[in-house]
């Protein structure tokens, strides 16, 4: 049994009271809320973490990127993919990306916008929304199992 999370950036490892900045000077990371994603992994043992957010259009090679990847490696977490959709087609970039990846029986979806989840039912029962990792909830009245054991992590 495989466990992935779908991970945003901004909206959960950062909000608009980030104060650090990227090299580019975009909103940075907030340490306290990748020590808390580390923490609330812990319990799923060896998990993958797909990046969903805007962040993967970056060059990999870029000052943004590492630094993104660089945060998270702090903590001894690292990316194991990212999805390949545009903004809008979040849901459809993440069920293409479970389609292509058959050994993902578990996962959760970190994110601070609903995009087309609510097309996906199995999607929406495991997104957890969130203004900032600490402040996570979930999206659907029936949430799975996942977003539960997540979520309790979290608090």
């Amino acid at each position: 049994m495989s466990f992935a999370l779908f991970l945003d950036i901004d909206g959960v490892l950062n909000t608009r009271t980030t104060v650090v900045g990227a090299p580019s000077g975009r909103t940075g990371i907030d340490e306290s809320r990748v020590r808390l994603l580390k923490k609330a992994l812990k319990q799923f043992g060896d998990a993958a973490i797909i990046l969903t957010s805007d962040w993967k259009l970056m060059r990999e090679d870029g000052d943004d990127f590492s630094y993104l990847v660089s945060m998270l490696g702090k903590f001894g977490l690292s990316l194991s993919g990212k999805t390949t959709d545009v903004w809008v087609g979040r849901g459809e970039g993440i069920q293409s990306y479970l389609t292509e990846h058959p050994e993902i029986d578990e996962y959760v979806i970190l994110d601070d916008n609903t995009f087309d989840f609510s097309n996906y039912p199995k999607l929406w029962e495991r997104l957890l929304l969130t203004n900032g990792i600490e402040n996570a909830e979930y999206a659907s009245k029936t949430p799975a199992i996942e977003a539960m054991l997540f979520l309790e992590a979290i608090s």
